[in-house]
């Protein structure tokens, strides 16, 4: 069992009125082996949502239930360690560092959920290189390295928790294309060998049209598409939900229309020059 979401709400409170940030969601995520992207309006409620996963918010009505345990908690029950199975990077996660040296940074997780200071290095070491971070900056300051690779030290911190579920909320913000490629290509890994379900609140159709096999769709907080990605591209009414095209199919869709290649889906570079390749020499 993964996270299920059961007739959720939850409004922010105002001064004079509350804010309905997510309403009536029903929901359900595996525990294992999904990719998914959670798409949407600035102000939708993908954070709000995410934010649920992992209890960092409870909600004010509806239950969450997370790897069986039941949100919100009945009294005196700990749930702390929710945080542990669901790990949640935030946007621009490296404002989060504060450590004095990188590796003393990505232990700290383990070391707050109690692990040994044996196992809590253990732990961190294995995160590091799973980000590629080079041993011989281990003890350096988190705070004299490029962005890039501050981001993968805070992506490690909670790497080093081995958490079953991984969110992320806008993780390539901010970077360069090759950082960007750099960053999705560890989140990919560790789906296709570790088995991570990887859940992706992202902006940038391009990557959520390459990485995501599901996509959810918030539109003013209400759950509005849930499905295969394909689904979601080719659907009748795509304009309803206020998202762009990613930019192969915009290519294909433009081809298609003005010089005639038959148009067929293609949802990453790689395949689109493909595509193109072989028709060209039709």
């Amino acid at each position: 069992m993964g996270i299920q979401f059961k007739d959720v709400s939850y409004a922010y409170k105002g001064l004079k009125v509350n804010y309905d940030a997510i309403q009536h969601i029903d929901l359900t995520l595996e525990g294992k082996g999904e990719f998914i992207a959670i798409v949407g309006q600035t102000g939708s409620g993908k954070s709000t949502l995410v934010q649920h996963m992992n209890a960092l918010l409870l909600p004010n009505s509806g239950k969450v239930v997370v790897f069986g345990q039941e949100l919100p908690p009945k009294k005196k029950e700990k749930i702390n360690y929710l945080r542990q199975k669901v790990g949640l990077v935030f946007q621009f996660p490296e404002y989060q560092l504060f450590e004095e040296t990188i590796l003393k940074d990505i232990m700290f997780g383990p070391k707050n959920f109690k692990s040994t200071e044996a196992n809590a290095e253990s732990m961190a070491r294995k995160a590091a290189q799973i980000v590629g971070i080079d041993e011989s900056l281990y003890e350096q300051s988190p705070f004299r390295i490029s962005g890039g690779q501050m981001r993968r030290v805070a992506v490690a911190g909670i790497l080093a928790m081995e958490p079953e579920v991984l969110v992320l909320d806008e993780p390539t913000r901010g970077l360069d294309p090759k950082g960007r490629r750099d960053l999705m290509t560890i989140f990919k890994s560790l789906h296709e060998t570790e088995g991570k379900t990887i859940i992706l609140i992202s902006h940038d159709m391009d990557l959520v049209s390459e990485y995501a096999k599901r996509v959810i769709v918030l539109k003013e907080g209400h759950l509005v598409f849930d499905g295969k990605k394909e689904d979601l591209f080719e659907h009748p009414e795509f304009e309803q939900f206020h998202l762009d095209l990613p930019t192969p199919l915009k290519i294909l869709k433009h081809l298609e229309k003005t010089v005639g290649v038959p148009y067929q889906p293609k949802y990453d570079f790689d395949s689109l020059l493909s595509y193109l390749k072989e028709v060209s020499h039709e």
